[in-house]
């Protein structure tokens, strides 16, 4: 990388970030527990819905667009919440004339109303699992449902050291609340059954150092992986040795290939993945300091804030977030938010 890139990545320096992380806590809940926050992961999981015409379920579909994220942790199931995003173009019966009607003005809108959001961390323990109650957003109507869960299943470093999780459950309601197919010739067909069932598979992942060490912390073409390098100093001798680690290997002819960039932002990563929030925060900002739109790193600063106790940023960057394309986003954002005290409602979310 050239010096005058170099100068670009550094210049905001190591001081300086760590004095932006002088702050005030919120609260003693903004505790971040990654180790038992399960992203989904689509290759494995599965959402179909049903409802009924002259009451035989004939009507079944599909959806194809989602994104959630579930916190659970067996030995206390009460701490569990669940947020997921479905795009609402997503729905498919496989019937081209139904689905343009299914997603037309008198049912989803998709055209205005682009996503439907749950977010729900009311939790009861039933026989078979646990009910988790929140709220529902189709069209801007929020209305609180309960969705049926199984026990979830987990296995600790089942895929390449990542933990995994398969949860299951329905979640059942009235489609009359949420102006599905209530006016129009639609309004007044006796036909259409009100009930609304949604069943879901999840396979979701939680990314553990284990899996991380994996991927940086080994040699690539007889050298050590920059990430690894960087991330081992930091962790024996502190940021700013770390920093100047970062900077010697950018001048590193052995090194002149990598993207920076990148490995800026993955050093922030395995370094909140090991709970090392100030110092991820440090090398996420650096990141940022190059590009102010690198994705990554804008979805993992605010975890990185709440890891370093720094709740009054984490706040701040995850309302912030809410700013990001649909497609971006993290699922575990209006969590967040909760999590830290913030004045949030499933409106805000698009």
């Amino acid at each position: 990388m050239e010096m005058k890139t170099l100068k670009q990545f550094t210049s905001i320096g190591a001081l300086t970030l760590l004095s932006l992380l002088v702050t005030r806590p919120i609260n003693a809940q903004g505790k971040l527990d990654l180790g038992n926050r399960y992203q989904i992961n689509k290759d494995g999981s599965f959402i179909q819905f049903k409802t009924t015409m002259a009451g035989f379920p004939v009507i079944r579909g599909s959806i194809s667009t989602y994104q959630a994220t579930i916190y659970y942790d067996p030995n206390d199931v009460s701490k569990s919440s669940a947020t997921l995003r479905i795009g609402s173009d997503g729905f498919t019966t496989s019937h081209d004339k139904r689905d343009i009607e299914l997603q037309g003005a008198a049912f989803l809108n998709t055209a205005k109303f682009p996503a439907i959001w749950f977010q729900g961390d009311k939790v009861k323990e039933t026989a078979g699992g646990f009910d988790l109650t929140g709220n529902l957003n189709i069209k801007n109507i929020v209305k609180e449902v309960t969705i049926n869960m199984n026990k979830p299943t987990v296995m600790r470093g089942a895929m390449n050291g990542q933990d995994m999780m398969m949860a299951s459950g329905t979640l059942k309601f009235n489609r009359k609340d949420f102006d599905l197919g209530t006016s129009g010739p639609w309004g007044a067909n006796p036909m259409l059954g009100n009930e609304v069932e949604i069943e879901f598979n999840f396979m979701g992942f939680s990314y553990t150092l284990q899996y991380l060490k994996g991927l940086y912390v080994k040699q690539v073409n007889g050298r050590d992986h920059a990430v690894g390098a960087v991330y081992r100093e930091t962790k024996a001798n502190g940021l700013q040795k770390g920093m100047a680690k970062f900077e010697a290997l950018m001048k590193d002819k052995a090194y002149s290939g990598d993207n920076w960039l990148s490995n800026a932002a993955n050093i922030g990563w395995i370094l909140l993945v090991d709970k090392m929030g100030k110092e991820a925060v440090a090398f996420f900002e650096m990141a940022l300091k190059q590009n102010p739109n690198h994705t990554v790193s804008l979805l993992r600063i605010g975890d990185a804030y709440t890891v370093a106790g720094q709740y009054d940023y984490a706040l701040r960057h995850f309302k912030k977030e809410r700013s990001l394309p649909a497609r971006a986003r993290f699922t575990h954002i209006p969590e967040m938010i909760k999590k830290l005290g913030g004045d949030f409602t499933l409106k805000n979310m698009k």
